[in-house]
């Protein structure tokens, strides 16, 4: 089943209600995972690793491994996919209130799609984001503030992408392949040049395999 046609204005501020919506549930949650992060974020003994040859540890100054899963406390560990079903739920509610704006809300199927997008979406910007920001060496603080303030970016990006007007799906491409492109430069300008996409490749094998050595100070 189709969701409705738009017709403006009305479903223009339900366009609103939704883009504005994810971009709440990303910065929210997924602030709190980050943050859960930066507080275990601790010194590394040197490894050969990209990011670790130059990117400071947040709040130490000193080279510091990838962030991983595994450095986590096992509370924190369960924490972490809480939050993520707790995104999860947000967005299905969401879709569901704001059926209509997009045409993959039609339906209960329909509607899960379009969370699981809008999730996977969203959490593979938000990690790229991360990655920039560790390699650019900016601190806790920041990385906390750009969490809770633009963390719920990419989720509404992608919900812009699924949105029923073309134009909209445009501007949303278009600002996308932007913010990969700034991510890049500002990796690749900074004294020790690197290729983004090599360190977010390393960054996802160091999250998930838990191989990088920490010591606890």
């Amino acid at each position: 089943m189709i969701a409705r046609r738009l017709h403006w204005p009305p479903d223009a501020r339900l366009m609103v209600r939704q883009l504005t919506g994810a971009w709440a549930c990303g910065s929210v949650l997924m602030g709190t995972v980050a943050w859960g992060f930066l507080s275990a974020q601790v010194t590394a003994i040197p490894v050969a690793t990209r990011l670790s040859q130059y990117a400071p540890c947040p709040g130490h100054g000193a080279a510091c491994a990838y962030p991983s899963f595994f450095q986590l406390m096992p509370l924190a560990r369960l924490a972490v996919p809480a939050v993520l079903a707790l995104l999860f739920v947000a967005l299905a509610v969401l879709a569901r209130w704001t059926a209509g704006a997009s045409w993959l809300t039609g339906d209960a199927r329909a509607r899960l799609l379009w969370v699981l997008l809008v999730m996977a979406g969203g959490l593979t910007g938000w990690s790229y984001a991360a990655v920039v920001t560790y390699a650019a060496g900016f601190g806790s603080t920041a990385q906390l503030i750009l969490a809770y303030t633009a963390g719920g970016l990419p989720f509404a990006l992608v919900a812009a992408l699924l949105l029923r007007p073309w134009r909209v799906n445009v501007v949303a491409g278009v600002m996308c392949a932007g913010l990969v492109a700034a991510g890049f430069l500002t990796v690749a300008g900074h004294p020790a040049a690197q290729n983004v996409f090599m360190l977010y490749a390393d960054y996802a094998r160091s999250f998930f395999s838990g191989s990088s050595a920490f010591l606890y100070y």
